[in-house]
Order: structure tokens, then sequence, then C-alpha cells
């Protein structure tokens, strides 16, 4: 089935108005009022002349107003794009010149880094016309904001943008009446409507993944209806016929991760795709006690969770809640993070609980999945799935040959490809022997029945939470430090986080500097996740004639620094 979410949501909410579809502390919306409010914004948003094909960038964590903003978005066929909420000014600079957006929607506690942002781009085409400010579940720091009509530059409130930035509050977008009040406009949005999620790709230069809506939505039916047991529908009416239906499981999805990630944002659109509530925790801050409370006074049967960085300290939280009694939890998934067996064990005794630990990438997929209903289904394994394969050397398929060793790749339903990059998409979506393919560059081995052992993956990208680290950028601004005469960044695996940034650096002779120094000079530089956690400090990298490294070595000294 090929078809938009909006349509699909809004089908649902004629069928079941009262249903409940967004539960957070900020504010709780059923499906009625869900439609009705993205209905009005996206009547606002029209008015302030966003249409379809604008791009609307969310820097903006998981809160009530960024489902119906990203809802409101997709009945205009406006398009939603992903930008990590955690970024500093320039970083934010870099995803808005590359996207573009005409409209940019953040948090009231962003204002400072959103206005260094713009000061970067003043003059340039990425910087957006219109900003959209959400209070969520606190109140916006400092003066009220300004009415409506009125702009507001990012200096304070009631100022004025050097070229004409125009700052609204998300209820500005709602019109002058209430929320659910009639709208003059129908939006009727179409399958090719547009999502771009913000990945490194396969550089460290920010890239944006270009889904279509009805592809997305294709690829995802297997996520949507397996778990619950229904074979994916032929058509819109067949879809709201299950959401709709009585008998259906309730599905109450608690996305931990952030909303910026393909999972929890997937996870979410699936579950409203069911008829089901989506749980918001609107805290930014991961505190395991309060997320706990959530999980047991929600009644939510569906976790997202990013492997054992979250999943550890969250269950022990959950047992001191839980106590005797068991969980109302029945699945709990993961997704592009280290999923030990030993956590599985301990969710699964909660109660009744499915795990499914996903692999797969923003550039495509899933490529297998490992699935355990209790805990003697553990070691759990990977199974490829149906549009996966694994090709050698030659580029041949060897998914059914046991013992083979190759890279895992996918040839279902794929994104268009990279934002502005034909040539990198060419690379990352090969065409072989007539049919387009995506590969995050994972070697396995293969097995019997389908199933597969990962070896690795092929690049040197860290993975450190669930958040994606390029060496090369956090090298960049190690070396603009005046100290530093040569620096290597690397993954070394850690318990909780699956790998840990680290950092090797050789210093200019003579010049006294210490990591603290180091560390701090990064912090203006790049995000905290990419900051090195163990960094050590050398006289010479000791690079070969060609300039290569002895990677095994470096990484020992990493070892021997922190024992």
């Amino acid at each position: 089935m090929y078809e938009n979410y909006a349509v699909l949501w809004r089908e649902i909410a004629r069928r079941v108005p009262d249903r409940p579809a967004v539960q957070s502390a900020g504010g709780n919306y059923t499906y009625g009022e869900f439609d009705a409010a993205a209905a009005a914004v996206a009547e606002g948003l029209a008015e302030r002349g966003v249409g379809s094909g604008s791009r609307v960038a969310f820097f903006l964590h998981n809160t009530a107003e960024y489902l119906v903003l990203f809802y409101a978005c997709l009945k205009l066929e406006a398009i939603p794009v992903s930008v990590n909420y955690r970024y500093l000014g320039v970083e934010l600079a870099g995803l808005l010149a590359v996207a573009e957006p005409v409209a940019l929607v953040h948090a009231s506690g962003t204002r400072a880094t959103v206005k260094d942002a713009l000061d970067r781009l003043a003059g340039t085409t990425g910087r957006p016309e219109l900003l959209i400010e959400v209070s969520g579940d606190r109140k916006p720091e400092g003066p009220g904001l300004s009415g409506p009509g009125e702009s507001a530059g990012a200096d304070g409130p009631g100022g004025r943008e050097r070229a004409g930035v125009v700052r609204v509050r998300f209820e500005e977008l709602t019109g002058p009446g209430p929320v659910g009040a009639a709208r003059p406009r129908r939006f009727e949005p179409g399958r090719n409507a547009e999502l771009y999620i913000f990945t490194g790709g396969t550089t460290g230069t920010p890239k944006a993944v270009v889904w279509r809506i009805g592809d997305l939505l294709h690829i995802q039916q297997s996520s949507i209806y397996g778990p619950v047991g229904r074979e994916a529908p032929a058509d819109l009416d067949a879809a709201v016929g299950i959401a709709v239906d009585d008998d259906l499981p309730s599905v109450r999805t608690l996305p931990l991760a952030p909303f910026i990630h393909a999972t929890a944002l997937f996870s979410a659109m699936n579950t409203l795709a069911l008829g089901g509530t989506v749980v918001i925790n609107p805290d930014p801050s991961f505190r395991a006690g309060d997320v706990a409370r959530l999980i047991v006074g929600g009644g939510v049967t569906r976790l997202i969770v990013a492997g054992d960085a979250v999943a550890l300290p969250l269950l022990d939280a959950l047992e001191a809640e839980l106590g005797d009694r068991e969980s109302s939890l029945t699945s709990v998934i993961s997704s592009g993070m280290r999923f030990s067996d030993d956590t599985k064990r301990r969710i699964h005794a909660l109660g009744r609980v499915a795990i499914v630990d996903i692999l797969a990438s923003t550039e495509g997929g899933p490529y297998a999945v490992a699935t355990t209903t209790r805990a003697e289904d553990l070691p759990a394994r990977f199974q490829l799935s149906e549009d996966a394969v694994v090709l050698d050397d030659a580029h041949e398929e060897v998914q059914d040959q046991p013992g083979a060793i190759g890279v895992l790749a996918y040839r279902g339903a794929l994104p268009v490809g990279y934002l502005h990059d034909p040539d990198t998409s060419a690379k990352a979506y090969p065409i072989i022997n007539g049919v387009r393919h995506c590969s995050p560059g994972d070697y396995v081995r293969v097995g019997e029945g389908g199933f597969i052992d990962l070896l690795g993956r092929g690049s040197s990208v860290v993975n450190t939470g669930g958040e994606k680290v390029f060496p090369g950028e956090v090298e960049e601004a190690l070396l603009e430090h005046p100290a530093v005469a040569d620096a290597v960044v690397f993954g070394v695996p850690d318990p909780r986080w699956g790998e840990a940034v680290a950092a090797v650096v050789a210093l200019e002779p003579g010049l006294d500097v210490t990591q603290r120094d180091l560390l701090e000079h990064l912090a203006g530089r790049v995000a905290g996740y990419k900051k090195p956690r163990a960094l050590v400090l050398r006289d010479s990298l000791d690079r070969g004639p060609t300039g290569k490294l002895n990677l095994n070595r470096l990484k020992a000294s990493i070892r021997e620094e922190s024992q």
C-alpha cells in the first residue's frame, strides 16, 4: 500500500474521533482533536507562505506540538526536515545551509542557538524566513512573545530580524478561533510528498536522506502490522478497518529516542497508523525514574529504546517502580544500537514482552531483525528481512550459502537519495543486476535458515548511544587548537553506549596543554556527544611513510590510559 500517512490518520480520526492519539504532560489529543489541530496549523502555515514542497526544519525535542506540526506539514505536502536539537549554532547553520528551509521550528529555550545560526546564515538561501517557537510543557523564557502578525527577532520579543525573519508562537498558527474550528480548506496530500531525515551518510558532511511518504508507508507495513498479527492491508480502506477494529490489541507507544532519529519518528507514525496512542516524554534530559513512572502510570505497551545505553538505567528504575507487579509492556524495540542478551533477559523478566532488535539505517532497510518473546529464546540472532540480501565482493548474492561472508544490502522500497548530491546517491544506491540496492557496509557471515552473524561495519563511523559521530569532524575541530599537531579519532567498545568516542592527539613541541584544555576547546565546536570520552596526549602518532596510522597500537594506548 502506497499512501500518505496524513490521509490514513485523517480517515482514522473520522471513524474514531474520541480515541486518544497523543498523550503528553503538556496536553492530550484525541484523534479528532489531533486532526483538527493539524488542519488548523496547516492553514496557519499556508497563510504564512508554507506550501507544497516547502521545507520546514524541526530543531525540537519530542513534544505533542512536534507531532501536530509534522502532521500539518504532511497535509500541506510541505517537507519536514529533522535537525538534531543538541546542535550548537555553527552545526545548526551547516544543516540549514543544506536543507534551505522556509521555516524553522524550535523550542523557546533555544533562541540563542537559533540566533547564532541565523547570524551565520545572513544573506544566504539557508536562512529561514519563518521561526515557529514552541514552549511545550515549559513557559517561554523572558518577556511575552509578540502578537499575531508581529515580527519578533531572535534578540528578544518585539525586536526586528535583520532580514525580516518573522517569529510566531505555535498557538498563533491555529488562527483566531479555537483549535478544531471549521477551516475552509480540505487538504488532499499525495503519496509523493517527501520527508528529509538528516544523517551523515558515508561521510561527516551533513546529508538529508529524501524519502517519499508513500514509499515509507509501504516499507513500514511489516513493522506496523506484523507485531499485531495482521496481514499488510491492500488499500486505504483495509488499513483504516484494521486501525478502528475494537479487537486490535491496544498500542500505546513511548519513543524514548528523539524524533530526529528515524526509528523514533517512524515508530510514532506507525503507531498512529494503527489507531494507537503516542506517549511523549517531553524532557530532553533522560531521567530514568521519571520515565519508569510514565511507563507504569501511562500503561505503555510499546517502548522504543536506543539499546543498552537507555535500557540499562531504565531497567533499574522500572524494576524498582514495579516491585512485584507485572509491566504493561508487551514489546520493546531498538534499532542501530548495541542491545545485549543480558539486558534482554532482564526485560523479559518484566512480563510477557516481545523484544525486537532491528538492523536498519536511515538510508534503507530493515536489513535484519532479531526477535525474542521469552528469555529461553536467547541468545538472539538476526534473521534477514524479506528484501535483504548478502553480497560478496563480486556483488553476487550469497544469502543462501551458509558460511559465506559478505555485506548486507537492501533492495526493497528505498529513498530517492541524498538531497543535492547525485554522485553520493549513486554510490550509496548502486544498481546491481538491474536492481537498486542500499548497503550500510556491515559485514556478516551467513548461517542456516536465513540467520546471520554480524562481523563488523566497514566504515569508521562511531555509533555512540545511537548517535553517529564522524571522526573527521572531531579531528578537524581538535586541529584548530594551536597546540595540536596531529589527531586521530575512532570508536572503542563501551559496555553502555556500544561505542565511545576516543582520540589520540600529538602536541606541538614545547606547547603545554592538558586533556581538559582540549575538551574545553571542543565545547564550542562540536555537540557534547561528539567529544572524546577518552583522550590520550602523545609526542607523535607515528605515521608511516604514506601517512597511514597503526590504529591497533593507538587503540591500545587508549586501553592503557584507562587502566
